[in-house]
């Protein structure tokens, strides 16, 4: 009998980016795959794509009109694995799953914490996401998790019948490599840039959580000490065009460039000198990763996932970490950054060893090791 597999995430742009890879490992194998996502689109290596409203308010009554949903989906589609990503989405899906009463118990489940909103638990807005996560343990089967504090947080609250620690989805060092200067400055040239340009990158959504407007403001202090930095942010989002008026508003129309959604990050990664990212909460960041891979220096707040990946004794590269808020330290770092080329060689060099334990020829095995447990 075919084996029936569902992913599920908030974002199709989620499923594209992590999960491809697992889609094809499945696909191959004969199974039926589907997706479950808030907007339908096309995904390789799926059979059906499935449409499932949801809004980024949590609690917003679409929200818990689309729990209902999910459960009448699965009332009439029998599942032998469901893989659940995403905050949202995961309690969506799992949620309804646990509706389901007796039913749900032939109904194994996977979820993947990329990053859990709450650490202190010093609002009740983290409050409430634990307390749905202790809820939803029961219907998880297996919780994977990909930073140490997260870890740390599933086995004290016992968020799943199972915790396993992965080391993010992996990622393709084939793809994300380091070019050499004479390409880097002919690539920047190509794109119109001066070969001396000293180019930082933010690949991320436009979101309060991945918080631009801190680097923005920052990059203001950098930029009246250096005419050669330039900042290039690569993504879409809510707050795209608050920040597009912020940069504006600081006269740094020439100097910050948005690029919109950008479809081949390794190409990006390849003419740029740093990267950067200012994140307030993160799991384990793909794009940092991405980084790494091409013996880029990363500058990057002191929050789990980062500190994960780029924090350790002896490492040059814990040196451009800054706290957040501390947006005159951040310029300092930017500066710093592109006056000592030998550190920007040493800590790329650093960089490009380190990230070889994720890539995705070691991580991929280890993540599917936990579905084939279920099944």
């Amino acid at each position: 009998m075919t084996k029936k597999i569902l992913f599920c995430a908030s974002t199709a742009s989620h499923i594209l980016n992590f999960h491809l890879p697992y889609l094809q490992y499945f696909k191959e194998r004969n199974c039926q795959v589907d997706v479950l996502v808030a907007k339908k689109t096309e995904i390789p290596y799926t059979d059906n794509v499935l449409e499932l409203p949801m809004v980024k308010r949590v609690f917003a009554p679409e929200n818990l009109r689309s729990i209902y949903t999910v459960k009448k989906f699965l009332t009439r589609n029998h599942y032998d694995l469901i893989s659940t990503h995403t905050t949202l989405a995961g309690a969506i899906v799992r949620l309804a799953i646990k509706m389901l009463g007796k039913r749900y118990r032939n109904i194994k489940v996977v979820h993947t914490s990329h990053g859990y909103f709450f650490n202190g638990l010093n609002s009740f807005r983290e409050k409430v996401y634990l307390w749905v996560e202790m809820l939803l343990a029961p219907v998880t089967d297996i919780l994977m998790v990909m930073n140490n504090t997260d870890y740390d947080l599933a086995l004290k609250y016992k968020l799943g019948q199972k915790v396993v620690f992965i080391p993010g989805m992996g990622v393709d060092l084939n793809k994300f490599t380091a070019v050499s200067a004479e390409k880097k400055a002919s690539l920047k040239k190509a794109a119109g840039f001066d070969p001396d340009d000293f180019l930082i990158v933010y690949a991320a959504e436009m979101s309060k959580r991945k918080n631009q407007g801190e680097l923005i403001r920052a990059f203001f202090l950098a930029a009246r000490q250096e005419e050669s930095i330039k900042l290039l942010f690569a993504g879409e989002g809510e707050l795209e065009e608050k920040y597009r008026q912020m940069a504006s508003e600081y006269g740094l129309d020439e100097r910050v460039i948005f690029l919109g959604h950008v479809s081949d990050m390794a190409n990006l990664y390849a003419l740029c000198d740093a990267v950067v990212s200012t994140s307030r909460s993160e799991g384990l960041p793909f794009n940092i990763m991405e980084a790494m891979a091409c013996g880029l220096p990363v500058i990057a707040s002191k929050i789990k996932g980062h500190m994960d990946l780029l924090s350790g004794a002896g490492n040059m590269q814990g040196d451009l970490l800054y706290d957040l808020g501390d947006e005159q330290n951040l310029a300092n770092i930017l500066l710093k950054l592109q006056k000592d080329k030998k550190m920007r060689e040493q800590v790329g060099m650093e960089n490009k060893t380190k990230v070889q334990s994720y890539g995705l020829d070691h991580v991929k095995p280890a993540i599917i090791n936990v579905y084939t447990e279920l099944m």
